[in-house]
């Protein structure tokens, strides 16, 4: 059985633009006996999130505060990074300077790491807190409503985690957030840090390079176990920021599992997901190019009515009656008997 002293879990908090929200971040979770160090990392916030920081350092031991050797704005994923290269304990864990944990945030994860001598991650679920009624409106206006709850619907093998995360899976959908997971130090050395080229989405981009080398456990998957704040700055709210980042996370995601050689079977499955994106693509040439490199190879998708092939023809060519009835056609006649 791990003892409080064997599980102690570094915490990871950038520091950007959050003045208003950091105290409630810290005491969430300084108090907690789980919590070594809580670090944060300023990241030259134009307010006076710096002082704040400087305060909240004298006033708990737990604290420790850290800027970049140029003091410098780098954003969330270095400032993440400096974390885990100054991090003192074996577990790491995140927290948003804007978010908070809940009393049972590292309750379940210390069971599961006692229980599965193979586990390298616990990814649990994270609520959602609306600082104002706009932000709450914003947030279910564009369409974020599905993710009030982040977590997995049922709970899944390390193994069939990855093909969750790539929407492959037939029953279990979801997604875990930053706020949840917690890690063992060692697992950087074998996947890598944060993509720093990634200005958005580099963490969900670490989490899938993690489901697909690590062995990532369920946590507490029904009640959160920390609360993800949304006010008019989110980020994650901005959609058209998001886009201008999206072509490189598959592209340099592809890289990372190509020179880590990421076994064929995840390979391939993240392969079809990437075929899925790029037939989505306004490019038509890439569009068509992407759904016949699908079919040539997966020849076998062509069999089943209204599964990939079809959705992806559809994609390149629009849902119209052509469209409509050449599919139609398809799967009434041309390839009943294949």
């Amino acid at each position: 059985m791990l003892s409080s002293r064997d599980f102690e879990v570094s915490v990871i908090t950038p520091v950007y633009n959050a003045e208003n929200f950091l105290r409630k971040a810290v005491e969430s979770a300084v108090y907690l006996e789980e919590v070594g160090e809580i670090i944060l990392i300023e990241d030259q916030s134009p307010d006076n999130a710096l002082a704040l920081a400087v305060s909240l350092e004298k006033e708990f031991d737990k604290v420790k505060l850290f800027q970049h050797p140029d003091k410098k704005n780098h954003g969330a994923g270095a400032s993440r990074n400096l974390g885990i290269q100054k991090a003192g304990c074996e577990y790491i864990a995140f927290l948003d300077a804007d978010d908070y944990y809940l009393p049972n945030r590292f309750v379940k994860d210390k069971l599961v790491f006692e229980t599965h001598d193979n586990c390298h991650g616990v990814y649990s679920a994270v609520g959602t807190h609306f600082y104002t009624p706009e932000a709450k409106i914003q947030f279910f206006e564009k369409g974020f409503g599905y993710q009030e709850i982040l977590t997995l619907i049922d709970e899944v093998t390390p193994e069939e985690l990855f093909l969750v995360l790539f929407n492959r899976h037939q029953n279990v959908k979801g997604e875990f957030c930053t706020n949840g997971i917690t890690v063992k130090k060692s697992v950087f050395e074998k996947v890598g840090y944060f993509n720093t080229a990634l200005k958005l989405r580099q963490d969900i981009h670490l989490w899938r390079r993690l489901a697909g080398f690590c062995n990532l456990y369920p946590g507490e998957i029904v009640t959160p176990t920390a609360m993800r704040g949304i006010h008019a700055s989110n980020r994650m709210t901005k959609v058209e920021d998001h886009k201008q980042y999206i072509n490189l996370w598959w592209q340099s995601l592809k890289k990372e599992f190509k020179s880590k050689q990421l076994g064929k079977l995840k390979y391939d499955i993240f392969l079809q997901a990437y075929f899925n994106y790029l037939a989505g693509q306004p490019n038509k040439i890439i569009a068509v190019t992407s759904l016949i490199k699908n079919v040539v190879k997966y020849p076998s998708i062509i069999r089943k009515s209204y599964g990939n092939f079809d959705f992806n023809f559809w994609k390149v060519f629009g849902k119209n009656g052509l469209t409509l009835h050449l599919i139609s056609f398809k799967n009434r006649f041309l390839f009943k008997n294949l």
